[in-house]
């Protein structure tokens, strides 16, 4: 449940970035797929640190899932990919 909640908080960051920075190149994929990537890679990081697993859904690994996916945002727009 962990791994889908994880993919689903990245799909809601990009479809909100995607509406706070419409025109951005490459897509409304391009932008979901960067978000799910650093909603994934906050949720591990949250596991790693004994925060939340895949089995369950501990409010602190949410937390750092979406600081994940979002901190991969403003990354992206700062370099401008």
């Amino acid at each position: 449940m962990g791994l889908l909640s994880w993919i689903v908080i990245g799909l809601l960051v990009g479809m909100i970035s995607r509406r706070f920075f419409p025109g951005r190149p490459g897509g409304m994929l391009l932008t979901l797929v960067l978000a799910v990537v650093g909603a994934l890679i906050g949720g591990y990081v949250s596991a790693f640190f004994n925060y939340g697993t895949l089995a369950e859904m501990e409010p602190r690994a949410m937390l750092i899932s979406l600081a994940g996916a979002l901190l991969m945002m403003v990354i992206i727009k700062k370099l401008r990919i």
